[in-house]
């Protein structure tokens, strides 16, 4: 199965200022290197991935921006040596977007937000999952800890770790998970200081 990540994107427009803004977070930490570690889905097969506590069906995965595509790396190009560079690179990146993207809250029937949802065409989006400030950052918002979804791409949920029924959003995620180009995982992860583990995943009898 050829990776779908070496396929021309629709649209160009989001992966240039994608491409663009990358590249700023690189010249801020002095470097020019074009990698970002992102989450896929295992079945991607990516040259160079690192597991995910509690998975085998999510991985991190290293890529190379290529313009406005991302194209996975090669081995030969990510070593040991390079890739605490790169994750410093991908988290500058997800600063960059957290700032800059603005969650859509959904309340239930009490008006009490059972989940943040970011959209963003920006397909590193999942790299602000590695963020040790994520929980900090809405912490007002969803409570000291927090639960996310990245169903694809292009969207990341993220969801109070102890005031919400995570589940009743099992519909949505698989859907979302299902019906796009660039699906990522079906899982439920808890991030936590920068790193990340898979609690449980959405259960399609729900």
């Amino acid at each position: 199965m050829l990776n779908r990540s070496t396929r021309p994107t629709r649209n160009c427009k989001p992966g240039l200022l994608f491409a663009i803004a990358f590249f700023l977070a690189s010249t801020i930490l002095g470097r020019a290197n074009p990698f970002v570690a992102i989450l896929d889905p295992q079945f991607y097969r990516a040259a160079v991935s690192e597991a995910i506590q509690g998975t085998s069906q999510t991985v991190l995965a290293y890529y190379r921006v290529d313009s406005e595509n991302l194209v996975a790396a090669k081995i030969e190009e990510i070593g040991a040596e390079n890739r605490a560079v790169i994750k410093e690179q991908t988290l500058a990146h997800a600063q960059y977007l957290l700032k800059n993207l603005t969650p859509r809250p959904i309340r239930d029937s009490q008006g009490a937000i059972t989940a943040l949802v970011m959209e963003s065409p920006d397909p590193t989006l999942s790299s602000v999952l590695l963020l040790p400030e994520l929980n900090k950052h809405y912490e007002d918002v969803l409570g000291p800890d927090c639960l996310a979804a990245i169903p694809n791409r292009r969207t990341l949920f993220l969801f109070p770790r102890l005031a919400s029924n995570v589940q009743s959003f099992a519909t949505t995620i698989l859907s979302l998970y299902h019906n796009d180009p660039w699906p990522v995982s079906t899982e439920i992860f808890a991030p936590l200081n920068g790193t990340l583990r898979v609690i449980d995943h959405f259960h399609n009898d729900f």
